[in-house]
């Protein structure tokens, strides 16, 4: 399991940390947290991120009791149902954050949400932190 922190991240808030509803900003590092954590793994020959938090019915009802990965809806990469076959999914390659169909993310906006650059051109770069569940 590891934490992932964005290269020129958010001062004091570079690493990646999943909301109630799945989306994905920049917070501090608490590496015990299971909100900042991701599982590199293969899912159907396919590399993708576990996400190690769970989810609630108030925000995420798609995701209660289900194993979520980091995938890409067309705008944003956050947490999705592993089962799902139409969400492109995102895997950790060469210290960056990568969809199937080749979005990466970019970094941050103003208010620490991350931002994804659907052609892959610009991507951020992470360091990893190893870290036990």
């Amino acid at each position: 399991t590891t934490v992932f922190k964005e290269v020129n991240g958010v001062p004091g808030n570079e690493c990646l940390t999943f909301r109630n509803n799945g989306e994905i900003v920049d917070a501090a590092c608490v590496d015990d947290s299971a909100d900042r954590q991701m599982t590199p793994s293969t899912l159907n020959g396919q590399n993708v991120l576990l996400v190690q938090r769970t989810f609630t019915a108030d925000f995420r009802p798609d995701l209660v009791d289900k194993q979520a990965c980091v995938g890409f809806n067309g705008t944003t990469f956050l947490a999705e149902d592993c089962a799902s076959t139409d969400i492109p999914f995102v895997s950790f390659q060469n210290d960056q954050m990568v969809s199937s169909d080749g979005a990466c993310q970019s970094g941050h906006d103003d208010l620490a949400q991350i931002t994804v650059d659907p052609t892959g051109a610009n991507c951020a770069t992470f360091t990893t932190t190893n870290v036990t569940p």
